[in-house]
This record gives C-alpha cells, sequence and structure tokens, in this order.
C-alpha cells in the first residue's frame, strides 16, 4: 500500500476516532451548558467536555456530607480541620459556614481548628525528626479491620 493510501485511511480513522469521541463525551447545546453551569458555582469551572460528570459529582460529594455514614455536623467539622491543614481559604470559608448550619457551635468549630493545628505540629515534628514508622506504629499501638467490619485495636508492648 502506498503512502497516500495509508495516509488517507489513517487521517480517515482519526476523524471517525474524534467524531465517536465527541459523540461519546455527550456533547451539549450551549443552552444546557449554560444551564448546568448554574446549578452549582463550582460546575462554572467544569469545561463544557465533562460538565454532566461534575455535576453528578459534586452532587455525590456533597451527599456525603449529608448523607455519609458521619453526621453532617461532623463531616464539616472534619471537612474543616482538613481545610486548615491545606491552608484553603476557600474550603475553610465554606466549611465552616456549612458546619455551622449544620448545627456547630463556635466552642466545636475552635476545636476542630485547634485539632488541626495539633496534627499538623505533631505531623511536622515526627517527619522533621525523621521518626521510624515502625517505631511509632509499636508506641501508638496497631489496629485490624475484621472481616465482619469491627476493628481491633491493641497496644504493642516492648
Amino acid at each position: 500500500m502506498n503512502l497516500m493510501k495509508r495516509s488517507l485511511i489513517l487521517f480517515f480513522m482519526a476523524s471517525f476516532l474524534s467524531v465517536a469521541n465527541a459523540a461519546k463525551s455527550g456533547k451539549i447545546s450551549d443552552a444546557e451548558y449554560e444551564r448546568l453551569k448554574k446549578t452549582s458555582p463550582i460546575n462554572a469551572f467544569a469545561p463544557r467536555s465533562m460538565i454532566k460528570d461534575a455535576v453528578k459529582a459534586n452532587k455525590a460529594m456533597m451527599a456525603l456530607f449529608k448523607q455519609g455514614a458521619i453526621p453532617e455536623k461532623q463531616a464539616f467539622l472534619m471537612g474543616l480541620a482538613v481545610s486548615v491543614a491545606m491552608k484553603c481559604e476557600y474550603c475553610i470559608h465554606a466549611n465552616k459556614f456549612n458546619a455551622a448550619k449544620a448545627g456547630a457551635t463556635e466552642e466545636e468549630i475552635k476545636t476542630a481548628i485547634q485539632i488541626s493545628s495539633q496534627v499538623s505540629y505533631f505531623s511536622s515534628l515526627f517527619y522533621g525528626h525523621e521518626m521510624d514508622l515502625g517505631k511509632f506504629r509499636k508506641m501508638v499501638g496497631s489496629m485490624e479491620i475484621n472481616k465482619d467490619g469491627s476493628i481491633t485495636t491493641s497496644k504493642v508492648t516492648q
């Protein structure tokens, strides 16, 4: 087969794959894209090619806070503590607001922030001193998740 035929075949195959991928990616109209972007401020950051998936993912993430195994208030307090550790001012505001909205008191919010700073402190302390993880695990204890989902903890004696 000569070079020209090969090139044409490759061109048409690439064109077909592009069209197939575009169809699979869920091309949407400008009006639908604008509507989906407005369903949440976060969705406005999603590119057109994945806006439908972004909307689904954002709903699922919020359901984790509101309907997950951890009660909503505690989930947002955890989110706040992680936000503080990550130093994400956007996340801090959103999680503090949502924790308060879910019933967290000022004292609970302060406690979550303090826990975050304590974890960061000890993390820096152990990491900076290059503490051996095996020694640390022996110092703290061990944990095993059983087949029935229960957790067994034990202190390792030295």
